[in-house]
């Protein structure tokens, strides 16, 4: 089967490579010159199985207003006439209850745990190298309450099968010694065996290599879509700026802008981007080496070989990807807070993106209103993490094989 995949970031290119190893004939349009270089650029590095907890829960309902208009903030909202945000934002609020979070935190976890099954595999298989670390992370809280939260959370959750380790100080220090020297105090952690570490943009560039050398993919650079083409209740093509594209089968991965591509076919997904920032500086003496996730503020740290990468804030302000030293500011002030004596200086990078993110959490994988086109997007923060194990489901449903979980909650019909 001929298949185009419309979309070259680390969800696309996964599912080209999964899809080539079984004998498909795979072609990915991406308007950049490259794979990996919008959302899966410079983001946070870690690959959090572990991690099921959306960000449309109870905690976060009182903290909204509080958050709206503080620029350090880690979730800001930009009020704009916007009918789709209004939209994505009632439709979270409605997720900001204890039953809906409970549904989605199973539904995020076991996406999360098979996806980690699918990246071993693929690592074992490929070979790549992308300065993984299997080490697992560290959630430090510094707040009693918020600690005594997540302690919660990671007893619900090993009941589902995903093991953690409550840390007091003494043992956070244990696992990262750099902490030590740790400039605020810390309540406890919640360490995450089974999570990972490691450069996304590596990883997707090295996996796009593999599948052109390994399965003859053929990738399209700086081609940009321009319409899904329809006849007859099927896609027909996909026109870019560069000529039309044809194949059996569509899937389209393109992120935040998945929506702007769907509705001209009377498809409406609830996919807005949420902006995230990432700051990566030299590493040195006190740098951590264990993947780290300050729960105060939602910063992530990833040590990626010689460098340091720090990640996170939440920003709804539309497609805008510029980068607001005023967001920036906030994670440096963190990081120092944090880690007083890594005295970072300049960084070798400011970065932002966008997430494309679901109002209850969970992606939107599996099929649409025309039998081959389908849909892997939606990912949020958990791109990268959840990239396999969607890989895997989506070559599944193009395929119309059983999948290896249920797809209850993941597709487009829970809306």
């Amino acid at each position: 089967m001929k298949i185009i995949i419309l979309g070259g970031g680390v969800i696309g290119v996964s599912a080209a490579y999964i899809l080539g190893s079984r004998g498909h004939e795979v072609e990915v349009i991406e308007r950049q010159g490259e794979c990996g270089r919008e959302t899966s650029f410079a983001n946070g590095g870690q690959l959090s199985y572990s991690h099921a907890e959306p960000w449309a829960n109870p905690g976060v309902l009182p903290k909204v207003i509080k958050w709206m208009f503080k620029d350090d903030a880690p979730l800001v909202l930009r009020p704009r006439a916007d009918l789709d945000m209004i939209t994505w934002g009632l439709k979270f609020l409605m997720n900001c209850n204890a039953a809906r979070t409970h549904t989605n935190s199973v539904r995020l976890l076991k996406l999360g745990l098979y996806s980690k099954k699918k990246m071993e595999q693929m690592r074992v298989f490929s070979g790549i190298k992308f300065d993984n670390r299997r080490d697992g992370i560290l959630h430090l809280f510094s707040n009693p309450e918020e600690f005594d939260h997540a302690v919660k959370q990671a007893r619900f959750q090993e009941k589902l099968g995903c093991p953690a380790e409550i840390a007091d100080t003494k043992k956070c220090i244990q696992l990262e010694p750099v902490l030590e020297h740790a400039g605020k105090p810390i309540a406890g952690g919640i360490f995450q065996p089974l999570d990972e570490s490691g450069d996304a943009f590596t990883f997707t560039q090295e996996l796009a290599k593999l599948a052109v050398s390994e399965y003859k993919a053929l990738f399209h650079y700086n081609t940009e879509v321009r319409t899904i083409n329809t006849s007859g209740g099927r896609i027909t093509s996909v026109s870019t700026d560069k000529g039309e594209h044809k194949a059996d089968a569509y899937i389209l991965s393109l992120g935040s802008y998945s929506p702007i591509y769907l509705k001209p076919l009377g498809i409406r997904v609830p996919v807005y981007p949420m902006k995230g920032y990432s700051v990566t500086f030299a590493a040195n003496h006190y740098t951590p080496s264990l993947s780290l996730t300050d729960g105060e503020h939602k910063i992530v740290y990833s040590r990626l070989g010689d460098r340091l990468r720090i990640a996170g804030t939440a920003e709804f302000a539309g497609y805008n990807t510029a980068v607001r030293p005023e967001r920036v500011a906030p994670i440096v002030r963190a990081v120092k807070g944090l880690l007083p004596k890594c005295e970072f200086d300049t960084p070798l990078t400011e970065w932002a993106c966008l997430r494309p993110s679901t109002p209850d959490g969970p992606p939107i994988i599996g099929k649409t209103r025309y039998p081959n086109l389908y849909l892997n997007t939606g990912h949020g923060t958990l791109g990268w993490t959840q990239a396999a194990g969607s890989a895997a489901l989506i070559a599944d449903v193009v395929e119309n094989r059983p999948t290896e979980i249920s797809l209850d909650g993941l597709t487009l019909e829970r809306y």
